[in-house]
């Protein structure tokens, strides 16, 4: 086993690694944001989605605990890295340049987006996962009471602007990361993560906005 430690050791693999768990994390928000468009067709059609997702707990515990290995893999090496790079750097963040300069600012505020998207990510477990479900229309319930305020609202959406950020870097770093930085494939990277990440901000933005303009019904 002398090969996993090494590669894990060495820079280049922890490069690889937190490409891996990046486009992981990417494909779980695509089908984490299909089952929350369901939020559009309302209380039932969303409610028997949950239900579906949490009726088998051993699956259910399962793919938790992987996902957790996944996210705790991914923020532990990206962390690693952008201090190792720091260091070696001398303890600046980043120098500007005619040819590196976006890409360097881009990758100076990746570990910024990273933290409060956890924080977000911790937050939304609280007020969703672990929110009390005995109420008018189940989880949906929870769900549109918590956007009927402004300010939770508003919080949701910046978060999504900056986790699009986030990703939107993190797919073309992943994308390079696995041989695709010839310059005939960057037009292509490009195109990719802008996609990308504009179904992410717009997906996941349209619902507090839908939910807050949805009038309130009683049970």
């Amino acid at each position: 086993m002398n090969w996993v430690h090494e590669y894990v050791s060495s820079s280049i693999g922890r490069k690889q690694i937190v490409a891996k768990t990046g486009l992981m994390l990417c494909g779980f928000l695509i089908v984490h944001l299909a089952g929350n468009l369901l939020l559009f067709k309302g209380p039932e059609a969303f409610n028997a989605y949950a239900h579906a997702l949490t009726a088998n707990k051993l699956i259910l515990w399962t793919a938790e605990v992987i996902l957790i290995a996944i996210f705790g893999t991914h923020i532990g090496l990206a962390l690693k890295l952008h201090l190792e790079n720091r260091k070696a750097r001398g303890g600046v963040d980043y120098a500007v340049n005619a040819q590196a300069g976006e890409m360097t600012i881009a990758t100076k505020t990746m570990p910024i987006s990273g933290i409060w998207t956890l924080v977000f990510l911790i937050l939304h477990l609280i007020h969703f996962k672990f929110a009390n479900h005995d109420v008018h229309n189940g989880l949906f319930g929870v769900v549109h009471a918590h956007f009927q305020n402004i300010g939770w609202s508003l919080y949701y959406i910046v978060s999504m602007g900056i986790l699009a950020g986030h990703v939107h870097h993190g797919l073309q770093s992943a994308l390079q990361t696995y041989g695709l930085s010839h310059p005939r494939h960057s037009g292509l990277i490009k195109l990719v993560a802008n996609v990308y990440a504009a179904i992410i901000f717009f997906g996941f933005s349209s619902l507090p906005v839908y939910l807050y303009l949805l009038p309130v019904t009683k049970g």
